[in-house]
């Protein structure tokens, strides 16, 4: 991993900082409970970009400035196409849901582990994105809701693809009709977290894990993620060849060459990530 020092992009609706291996993405739109506007998803699509083309890091926390994680929608982007004659909110909504799906997609192939670390409720499109991430802490006043069905939308964000294979299919359509407020201590007891934690050592948590994640070797991450991502989709066959692949390529690595090294020592290896 390369040690050079490359500053993350300016934003108005969210901000990256980076400390050692580990960067902080936080959704700053509190005044609006972080809901994605047209303007926060065009940031979103940078954002994550950046973490994971440009940024040297090792391990990623998502989390939200002020009370919520992200409430999913900005349900004003949606009244405008009610109130503004001549808008044509279904062609603007359609147009932002490419953007904020390509986010979601750079998010799901950076080759690192990424830590949602949800301060509060996350909702809709929140929700798909905590979803989105590897692992999940939450402060023990958060909650999960879908959310959609109460204004009458269809999921987006990715939603319906990762809810099903977190809680089931039958537990996500009980969950996408039934759509509650489904507190943090409820979702940890159906696997949704982790973790729950009280809010105010929701980010030392987080920290402590991320820090942790990081010292794992980069290629065993970037495959086991990449791995277990298309596992649903794979026949066996097809799924064994990238197996043999990834294994093959990681012995070549310094980091697996000092891990055998470290096994027969009876010594804890350092991955550089060489």
């Amino acid at each position: 991993m390369s040690t050079q020092t490359v500053e993350p992009p300016q934003l108005e609706t969210m901000t990256i900082e980076v400390e050692g291996d580990v960067a902080t993405w936080t959704l700053n739109r509190p005044e609006a409970f972080n809901a994605m506007s047209p303007e926060f998803i065009g940031e979103m699509v940078l954002a994550t970009g950046w973490l994971a083309d440009t940024a040297p890091i090792r391990a990623l926390i998502v989390t939200g400035a002020g009370a919520a994680f992200c409430a999913g929608g900005d349900i004003n982007w949606f009244k405008k196409g009610i109130e503004e004659e001549g808008f044509d909110v279904s062609a603007d909504v359609r147009r932002g849901a490419e953007v904020m799906h390509q986010a979601i997609i750079d998010l799901r192939r950076m080759p690192v582990p990424v830590i949602a670390a949800v301060n509060g409720p996350a909702a809709g499109a929140g929700f798909s994105l905590a979803l989105a991430c590897d692992i999940r802490i939450a402060a023990d006043s958060a909650f999960f809701a879908p959310a959609y069905g109460r204004v009458g939308l269809s999921p987006d964000g990715g939603m319906t693809y990762f809810l099903p294979r977190v809680v089931g299919p039958a537990k996500a359509i009980e969950l996408l009709l039934e759509d509650p407020n489904l507190p943090a201590a409820k979702a940890l007891e159906m696997g949704l977290v982790t973790d729950v934690v009280p809010g105010d050592e929701l980010m030392d948590r987080a920290r402590e894990r991320a820090a942790k994640l990081a010292k794992l070797a980069p290629h065993y991450v970037k495959m086991a993620k990449s791995l277990v991502g298309v596992s649903l989709e794979n026949g066996i066959a097809d799924h064994l060849q990238l197996e043999r692949h990834g294994i093959a390529d990681g012995i070549a690595t310094a980091d697996a060459q000092a891990g055998v090294k470290a096994f027969f020592s009876g010594e804890k290896p350092t991955f550089t990530g060489n």
